[in-house]
């Protein structure tokens, strides 16, 4: 079956339904579209099909001007100025602006009651540069049909090309009327537009949004233009609670995670938290605020569900940090053997960063459960990141607790020359080793 016939069933109906009431109708009594103050009846012709079928199907295949002359023909034929609407939309998708022009001028004047011929004769005028002329048809189809959204944008579109503070204001109204009758996101998202980027009145956009999606509700298209419009002033509060409400109305996470990165960037983690746990949005992130926040039990918990998800072994050696951490006994020798166990399984099963071999390296030697072991590890993940002032501590210490003092003394040098003796780790090593370098001499 041809790709384009289902298109054409479809218009076939359209035009069909209208012949089919036509044949039982006499010349004398019928009219179709009186409201459209058409002079002549509606007939039909043998062989009126084959003209649909025929411009139809050159339409579809992009051959417009042979399609324009069939529709153009059943027109004269029937007198269905619907018929005659289809050819000049070819005339004018071919760019024929003056000739459309000069048949819509005078098809207006036999059907004044039709607005998609004044709306095709806005469209002639503007092509050809008859800006005032186009805006006098667009008001005239606006007029007979105030609420086909078409007539609006068109009327309003002529005002915004005008490029004046006066005609932007106009363009809002044509729009603010129709937003009154339907209350719907896309006029309110265009007024929004001509507030924020013609009239340069973010406060009053913002408004007019904030108003809408609290009456209606926060749907993707308004909040969106929202957040758009926070982001542009950065501001965070708004833009993080617009983001939380897009979440509570689509139930997508994706909004749920930029709320929560806003609310972890802005140190509010109860909040971060509680919308990560809810919406499952970004488990790394909620696992980060964890850690964070020092919540080690859920931590721990939540690093072996990841592990237990994707088999990556980096959620097993997290487990095992966070097993140690939240432990309220670290010298626990069964705790140690555990934690060992897990951090050692987990490199065998690939992980190879230095934070990991820092970690597990210090254990071995700040618990004397293997000095020597640690102090290899420790090296590994020197050769990775030579300068780290916590990794050089790891291996000083290490010479420590294996008596060679001067050793240590030389690497934590390193240390407090770049850290300092603010944290009391660093600054019980450096004691500690002093005092060692003091009797050893």
């Amino acid at each position: 079956m041809s790709r384009y016939l289902p298109a054409l069933i479809a218009t076939l109906f359209l035009f069909f339904g209208c012949a089919q009431k036509r044949e039982t109708v006499t010349p004398q009594t019928s009219s179709m579209h009186k409201e459209a103050g058409e002079h002549k009846n509606i007939v039909s012709f043998q062989g009126e099909y084959d003209y649909i079928i025929q411009a139809l199907y050159f339409r579809e295949h992009g051959e417009f001007a042979k399609s324009y002359t069939l529709f153009h023909a059943l027109y004269k034929k029937t007198h269905n100025v619907e018929y005659e609407i289809e050819a000049l939309k070819l005339l004018i998708g071919m760019h024929h602006f003056k000739k459309a022009r000069e048949s819509l001028t005078s098809l207006v004047k036999r059907y004044p009651k039709n607005p998609e011929l004044y709306r095709l004769l806005a469209i002639a005028s503007l092509k050809l540069g008859k800006t005032e002329e186009a805006l006098e048809s667009a008001k005239k189809a606006l007029a007979l049909k105030p609420d086909n959204i078409l007539n609006v944008d068109l009327a309003a579109s002529i005002y915004l090309l005008q490029g004046t503070k006066e005609a932007y204001e106009k363009a809002y109204a044509i729009y603010e009327r129709y937003y009154n009758r339907h209350y719907d996101d896309d006029s309110v998202v265009k007024m929004a537009s001509i507030l924020l980027y013609k009239l340069k009145d973010a406060d009053r956009a913002t408004r007019l949004l904030e108003m809408h999606s609290k009456m209606r509700e926060c749907s993707q298209k308004v909040c969106l233009f929202l957040a758009e419009i926070y982001r542009s002033q950065n501001d965070l509060d708004h833009l993080a609670g617009i983001y939380e409400r897009l979440y509570d109305v689509t139930r997508q996470s994706e909004y749920a995670q930029k709320a929560a990165e806003i609310y972890a960037y802005q140190k509010r983690y109860d909040k971060a938290v509680k919308l990560l746990e809810v919406s499952d949005a970004d488990a790394r992130l909620l696992l980060a605020i964890y850690k964070q926040t020092r919540q080690f039990k859920k931590a721990a918990a939540l690093a072996k569900k990841l592990y237990e998800e994707t088999d990556d072994p980096v959620w097993l050696a997290e487990y095992g940090i966070l097993l140690y951490e939240e432990a309220p006994k670290k010298d626990d020798p069964k705790l140690l053997s555990r934690v060992v166990k897990i951090l050692t399984e987990a490199m065998k099963e690939g992980v190879d960063d230095p934070l990991y071999y820092n970690y597990l390296g210090y254990l071995l030697i700040d618990h004397d459960i293997d000095v020597k072991l640690g102090i290899q590890l420790v090296q590994k993940a020197l050769k990775a990141e030579p300068d780290s002032p916590f990794y050089i501590d790891s291996l000083a210490w290490g010479h420590y607790k294996l008596k060679e003092c001067k050793k240590a003394y030389v690497e934590m040098k390193k240390v407090v020359e770049k850290m300092g003796l603010e944290d009391k780790e660093i600054k019980k090593h450096w004691n500690e080793i002093q005092k060692c370098r003091s009797e050893r001499k």
